[in-house]
């Protein structure tokens, strides 16, 4: 019995001087996307797509309305039949643009889950070439810390390695 328990001691010791030796860092990912000069390129350009979604689906919607509005002013005036025939094409319209909407969402959605693909298959060998350079066993996303050191932040060490090889 004395031996299983001086055996476990001994294996917890062990085990606690192999934690210890672990040399952990971790990197703010927002940062370097929105600093690194191909995160600032990915974000413009999604900023662009965007801008010009906007622009469409503004175009679509002032119409859609500017047709409500004139079948509001027309419901008095016209028979009933007409009436409904309009609103009728009007439900129509109102579909088409909903789906149109929705398809153009999920097209930049689509858009922004490659760029970001993208981003992280350009970085990710950077990271795993810092990683084995400086002995590093764990990388954490800095979100993800509650408190840590500031010397094991290498967020600065990569963007500024990242700007530079990536241009090359």
């Amino acid at each position: 019995m004395s031996k299983k328990i001086i055996t476990f001691i001994f294996f917890l010791f062990i085990t606690f001087s192999v934690q210890a030796n672990t040399k952990i860092a971790f990197v703010d990912i927002d940062f370097l996307f929105e600093n690194s000069k191909v995160g600032l390129s990915i974000k413009k350009k999604l900023e662009n797509i965007d801008l010009k979604n906007s622009k469409i689906l503004k175009n679509k919607e002032k119409k859609i309305i500017d047709e409500e509005n004139e079948i509001k002013k027309l419901q008095n005036i016209i028979s009933k039949e007409e009436f409904d025939k309009k609103i009728g094409q009007f439900r129509i319209n109102l579909n088409n643009y909903n789906k149109e909407k929705k398809i153009i969402l999920n097209q930049f959605k689509n858009t922004q889950n490659s760029e970001l693909k993208f981003f992280f298959k350009k970085i990710n060998p950077f990271l795993l070439s810092y990683m084995s350079e400086n002995s590093i066993d764990l990388l954490i996303e800095k979100k993800n810390i509650f408190i840590g050191k500031s010397n094991i932040d290498i967020t600065k060490d990569i963007l500024k390695i990242i700007d530079e090889e990536i241009n090359k």
